[in-house]
C-alpha cells in the first residue's frame, strides 16, 4: 500500500522518539515528522478537501542562507502545530539532490539549485535549527525510505533507481547507506551502457551512460529519432512547444492506447535499463531492485507499466548469473514522493541510535 493512502497518525497515537525529515527538490521543499516506527505523522493542518497533511510543503530558495531560515520557520512550525518542543525532536534528516563533500562538509555541485556549490548546508540548520543534522544524497534518503518501511522492508539490501529527466540511484547494504569515499557512491546512472564513438552523450558530458538512455531526456531523443523513420501518433502531440521533459510522458499515453512505436520506445528503455542493473547486481547483489521517480509509465497500475517492468526482470535473468536471478525482486517502489522525508528522517534516527550505542 502507498504511503499516501494509509491514514496519518495523530501525535497522540505516534511513538517517540521523533524524527524531522527534509526531502530538497530544486523548486520546493518537504519538512515532514516522523515516528521511531517510520509512520508520517500528521503536520496538524489539513488540505483544501479536508484530508490531513503529512508534510508543510515551502518554495526553494535559490539563497541557500534564506533556505535554511525557512526550513528552520518550518520545523518550530511544525513542533508548535502538534504540542512538540524541540528536544522531542532528536535529530533531523536531510535530504539535498547533489553530494556532500565529506571533508570539507560542503556542498558540491548542484545541477538545479545553483546558488548553492560550497555551501555548508547541514552545518547552517543544525546551527539555526538547534538539532543535530544528518545529511544525505537525496537518492539514498528514498532509498532508506523504501528499505525501512516500504518496498524492501525486511530485505537486508537494496538498489533504488529513481527514473525521471535523470537517474538517481540509492544504495543501502545491510542498513548502511553507501555514500563513498567522495559522496559520489551509488552514481549508477552514470554506468556506461555503450562505450561506441557514437554513443549518446549524457547530461554530465560524457557518452554512453545509462542516463543518456533511459533517462527521460533520452527517451525524449530516442522518440523523436525513431519517429522520423516510421508512422506514430507520437508526432501528432509533439509541437514546437512541448518540452522535451515532457515527451516520455506522451510516450506512455500513447503506448497505453496502443501505438507500436510507443510501445517500442517504452520496451527499449527496459532493455536499457536492464544492462544497467547487471551491472549492478554483478557489483553488489543486493536482495532487491526497486523502480521509482516520475516515469515509470504508471507502474503497477498501468498495463504498459507492467510490460515495462516485465521486460526489465526478463532481460536481467537472461544478462546475470542464474543464482542472482533466483534471489532478486525487481518491483516498483511504493512510498511515491514521501520516501525522500521518510528515508531521509530514517537515517537520522539511525545515526542517532548508533551515537547512543557507542
Amino acid at each position: 500500500m502507498r504511503q499516501d493512502q494509509r491514514a496519518l497518525l495523530s501525535i497522540e497515537d505516534a511513538r517517540e522518539p521523533f524524527f524531522v525529515g527534509v526531502d530538497i527538490g530544486g523548486t520546493s521543499m518537504k519538512v515532514g515528522l516522523v515516528d521511531d516506527f517510520g509512520r508520517s505523522v500528521c503536520t496538524g493542518e489539513v488540505d483544501a478537501d479536508g484530508v490531513s497533511r503529512r508534510f508543510i510543503a515551502i518554495k526553494t530558495d535559490m539563497n541557500p542562507h534564506n533556505a535554511v531560515k525557512l526550513l528552520t520557520e518550518s520545523i518550530n512550525v511544525l513542533c508548535n502545530r502538534l504540542g512538540l518542543t524541540k528536544s522531542q525532536c532528536c535529530a533531523i534528516g536531510l535530504g539535498v539532490p547533489g553530494t556532500l563533500n565529506p571533508k570539507t562538509q560542503c556542498l558540491r555541485e548542484l545541477p538545479n539549485l545553483h546558488g548553492w556549490n560550497g555551501f555548508p548546508i547541514a552545518v547552517e540548520v543544525e546551527k539555526s535549527a538547534g538539532i543535530p543534522v544528518t545529511f544525505c544524497n537525496d537518492a539514498n534518503a528514498a532509498a532508506y525510505g523504501e528499505f525501512w518501511v516500504g518496498s524492501a522492508a525486511g530485505k537486508k539490501s537494496v538498489a533504488l533507481l529513481t527514473l525521471g529527466t535523470g537517474i538517481g540511484c540509492g544504495i543501502i547494504i545491510d542498513g548502511r547507506s553507501i555514500n563513498g569515499e567522495t559522496g559520489y557512491g551509488g552514481e549508477c546512472g552514470h554506468i556506461i551502457i555503450d562505450s561506441s564513438a557514437n554513443a549518446m552523450i549524457c547530461g554530465c558530458g560524457v557518452r554512453g551512460h545509462l542516463e543518456a538512455y533511459s533517462g527521460s531526456l533520452g527517451v525524449a531523443r530516442r522518440t523523436l529519432e525513431l519517429t522520423t523513420r516510421r508512422p506514430s501518433s507520437i508526432r501528432n502531440k509533439i509541437t514546437p512547444e512541448t518540452r522535451m521533459s515532457d515527451i516520455a510522458r506522451i510516450v506512455y499515453v500513447e503506448a497505453e492506447n496502443g501505438d507500436e512505436a510507443a510501445i517500442e520506445i517504452v520496451l527499449e528503455t527496459a532493455k536499457y535499463l536492464a544492462i544497467g542493473i547487471t551491472s549492478i547486481l554483478h557489483t553488489i547483489d543486493p536482495d532487491c531492485i526497486l523502480l521509482g521517480g516520475a516515469m515509470t509509465f504508471g507502474g503497477n497500475e498501468s498495463e504498459i507499466g507492467r510490460r515495462f517492468l516485465q521486460k526489465i526482470i526478463d532481460e536481467v535473468k537472461r544478462q546475470t548469473f542464474i543464482a542472482v536471478a533466483e534471489n532478486l525482486s525487481i518491483e516498483f517502489s511504493t512510498l511515491g514522493s514521501d520516501a525522500g522525508f521518510i528515508g531521509a528522517a530514517g537515517l537520522a534516527r539511525k545515526n542517532f541510535l548508533d551515537q547512543k550505542t557507542i
